[in-house]
């Protein structure tokens, strides 16, 4: 007999619809081209379940950057190890730090350069908690410190940790300045492998 689903995962259910949503409006019709009313009508929600999840439109692409992208670097980064076991730490590095570039590829030139304002602009009075909710970076982190042993450089595990979001945010930022101009996700593929390589041995 088939399981029903509980009710958190179908509130889980319904906040993803309303994101991909709002992503495939935004892409379509431009940011401001695009109402709560007429995400709620094309996801098939009722306004009142919007409300459950987001205060706004711009409260969409605010949280963007922290649970969305949380949900899709989880999943895709477990559906990662599970293909590939037995994945070396530099190959876990790597893909961790493309899929970053994949999402902002998914979420759009749009979203990406508004939650980069939206979101910096929470930092200017401070504190910033950019990192506290980035969950995922974990991730990253733990691969870089269970690497420690081809670790060629003098940097630190969080040296190298700050090094390779550097490397994510500039490449991220060049994007959104250059008016997405080019693949994010082709130009990570180059740049990537050639930042983790300057730190760790093959």
């Amino acid at each position: 007999m088939e399981q029903k689903p509980t009710r958190k995962e179908k509130a889980a259910e319904t906040k993803r619809k309303i994101f991909e949503t709002a992503v495939r409006l935004i892409k379509e019709n431009g940011y401001n081209n695009v109402t709560v009313s007429g995400i709620c009508k094309s996801a098939g929600v009722a306004k009142g379940s919007f409300y459950v999840h987001y205060n706004s439109k711009e409260d969409i692409v605010r949280d963007s950057y922290y649970t969305d992208m949380s949900e899709y670097m989880r999943q895709n980064y477990a559906a990662f190890l599970d293909l590939h076991p037995n994945a070396s730490y530099n190959e876990r590095i790597i893909c961790f730090m493309n899929l970053e570039l994949k999402f902002a590829e998914y979420a759009g030139y749009e979203i990406t350069c508004l939650a980069y304002t939206l979101n910096l602009g929470t930092c200017i009075p401070g504190p910033s908690e950019h990192l506290a909710k980035r969950k995922f970076s974990k991730y990253l982190y733990d691969a870089i410190q269970k690497n420690d042993d081809k670790n060629s450089s003098s940097l630190s595990s969080d040296e190298i940790f700050y090094y390779f979001e550097s490397v994510i945010r500039g490449l991220m930022a060049t994007w959104c300045f250059s008016n997405n101009s080019f693949s994010i996700v082709e130009k990570g593929e180059k740049y990537i492998p050639l930042a983790v390589y300057s730190i760790y041995t093959k």
